[in-house]
């Protein structure tokens, strides 16, 4: 969702006349979309060796709230540096699913 936000900051170049209303409602509707998708495959895959479906889907739903949670939060970056902040964050947000991926590999192994 993050990257979505940057891809509309860039393409506006400043002025949010430089890019057309409804191709960006366009990136920032499918750049949700993706991003709750991802969100829902994550838990899901990261939770196979919970048997109960239940609790996978629980999984899945949070995953959606705590994206949803650091997406807000790049409002608050796109308002402090603009584009460049948003390029800070969305650094900082890939590199923390890299380490929290290993992790989380780490404890499926147990």
């Amino acid at each position: 969702m993050t990257a979505g936000v940057f891809l509309v900051r860039v393409l506006q170049a400043g002025d949010p006349a430089n890019l057309d209303s409804a191709t960006g409602t366009a990136l920032l509707g499918s750049s949700v979309f993706v991003g709750v998708m991802t969100a829902v495959a994550t838990g899901w895959l990261r939770t196979r060796a919970i048997p109960n479906l239940w609790r996978r889907g629980v999984t899945a739903a949070l995953c959606v709230f705590g994206s949803v949670l650091l997406a807000v939060l790049a409002t608050a970056a796109d308002m402090a540096g603009g584009a460049v902040g948003l390029a800070a964050y969305l650094v900082l947000l890939v590199g923390g699913a890299i380490v929290t991926h290993g992790i989380a590999r780490r404890a499926a192994a147990r």
